[in-house]
């Protein structure tokens, strides 16, 4: 009996519904995932009616709205920009409220993230608040959006536009994802097409196609006609369509609740703060230090091509989670420190013939011609100023003592490993009880005069530290650099020459 009470209740309001728009077109009412078959197959509780959270899932409602209807509310929408209605408009307006009403609930659910950054520049450079929505019809507001003529980011430049305006690119990071700088570089772009031809529906169908087809348009249609509408036919076809989509979208996002449109999941920018980078990075060890998911770092930073950024960048401004600006103001240089990519191991020559010698006993143990050394945390140390004192990298003393972390604390043991002394050589009886050295050079051999290595000096560039300069330059390490330009500490400026051997 309920089984068919909950039937009749569900066929009485599609019944109703569809009765009430006669009318309209064959969308008014679509079917989810479950069906009233699907629900009879169900045990349902003992209740004669559904509730509406039941009702929801088994149908969704979509109104039909009258042209009249339509072209009221648009001309309601105070907006710089002109919001003609026609079939093309209504067509696409059906597009975005109908037949693709996930992807206005996704724009939805995106717009916080995006809009108050393009409000801003919108404010800046003195343009229409509803340009925004034209990054929509662009990218469907996604930051990594790319097309198949080669059009990246939000704003969608080709890399020669891009570059006109400002926008870097190369294999580590493309500013054409970057939110703040291509928004600014697409307002200044548009701008300049509105100063050439003092309409804004122009102005965006030209950024669409280019000023020439645009002009050429203008050209064809003849006798003084000069607005999008007047040139409509002349136009490349995906331009004509360029237009009623922006305008679609522009009343879609304004009047979803009137088409039952919602999102669930609204989404807010997240709070970050800047590091100003002057050396090579790894993101993922960076995000380890800052105890951060390496994704969420990436997500802040979509120009960001690779995991790694190179030796070779300056005053790069990389957005880091707020939460770890506590962090990063107590221990940026540690940090920096440990999150420096891994340098390529040297390549070791093996010489074709090597002399035989006998290593000597030491109470140390040796590791590939390293030996472990013992040292007990201080009050004020860290682990910079110890890796500094033995010549090493944090990264080698936190593998070396198994450290997740940089945490360290007073008496602790901390394991170095450090260069063995050279082993004198052995001397062996031989049978004649006459001794000789082994892989010793003839009492009456002369010696080998090597020949003077050059003298290699570096100019300090901005930004640049001891640290940085040592992992540019194979076998050069902190210590030795200190050693050689007898320096007491690790300050260095700009033009500063350094002995590197």
């Amino acid at each position: 009996m309920t089984q068919f009470r909950l039937f009749t209740v569900l066929a009485a309001l599609v019944g109703s519904i569809w009765a009430s728009h006669a009318h309209a077109s064959d969308y008014t009412i679509r079917f989810e995932r479950h069906t009233a078959e699907d629900s009879l197959k169900k045990p349902q509780a003992d209740t004669t009616f559904l509730s509406e959270e039941e009702l929801a899932l088994l149908v969704e409602y979509i109104p039909y709205e009258p042209d009249e209807v339509i072209q009221d509310r648009l001309s309601c929408i105070e907006s710089d920009i002109p919001l003609v209605f026609n079939k093309s408009v209504r067509n696409h307006i059906d597009y975005f409220t109908v037949r693709n009403r996930k992807y206005t609930r996704t724009m939805i659910s995106r717009e916080n993230v995006y809009f108050p950054i393009y409000e801003k520049y919108l404010k800046k450079y003195n343009m229409p608040q509803d340009i925004k929505y034209l990054s929509i019809v662009e990218s469907g507001l996604n930051p990594k959006a790319a097309s198949w003529a080669g059009a990246v980011g939000p704003w969608q430049f080709i890399k020669s536009t891009g570059k006109e305006y400002g926008l870097n690119q190369d294999q580590y990071i493309d500013e054409r994802m970057d939110i703040e700088k291509s928004t600014d570089a697409a307002m200044r772009f548009l701008s300049r097409l509105y100063r050439t031809f003092g309409d804004w529906e122009l102005a965006m169908a030209a950024y669409n196609c280019g000023q020439g087809n645009v002009n050429k348009a203008i050209r064809r249609a003849g006798g003084g006609k000069k607005t999008f509408w007047e040139i409509y036919p002349y136009l490349p076809r995906e331009t004509r369509n360029y237009i009623p989509s922006m305008t679609a979208v522009i009343y879609a996002m304004k009047y979803a609740p009137e088409h039952n449109i919602f999102s669930d999941s609204v989404l807010y920018a997240a709070d970050y703060t800047h590091l100003n980078v002057n050396q090579a990075l790894d993101l993922e060890k960076l995000a380890a230090e800052l105890h951060i998911d390496t994704l969420a770092l990436l997500a802040l930073n979509p120009e960001i091509k690779q995991t790694k950024l190179p030796a070779t960048i300056r005053n790069y401004k990389l957005r880091v989670p707020a939460q770890a600006a506590e962090l990063l103001a107590a221990e940026q240089s540690c940090i920096l420190l440990a999150a420096a990519p891994t340098p390529p191991p040297a390549k070791q020559t093996t010489p074709t013939e090597a002399p035989v010698m006998l290593a000597s006993a030491t109470q140390e143990t040796a590791k590939d011609s390293l030996v472990q050394k013992a040292y007990t945390v201080q009050r004020g140390d860290n682990l910079f100023g110890i890796a500094r004192k033995f010549g090493v990298s944090i990264n080698e003393i936190k593998e070396w003592n198994n450290l997740t972390g940089s945490d360290i604390r007073v008496q602790d043991k901390l394991l170095v490993w450090q260069p063995a002394p050279e082993a004198a050589p052995v001397l062996l009886a031989s049978a004649g009880n006459s001794t000789k050295k082994i892989a010793n050079t003839p009492a009456k051999a002369k010696p080998t005069q090597s020949k003077a290595q050059p003298e290699r000096v570096y100019h300090v560039q901005p930004g640049d530290t001891l640290w940085t300069i040592s992992q540019r330059h194979e076998g050069v390490t902190v210590e030795k650099i200190k050693k050689l330009n007898k320096l007491k500490n690790s300050a260095i400026k700009p033009g500063q020459q350094l002995i590197l051997s």
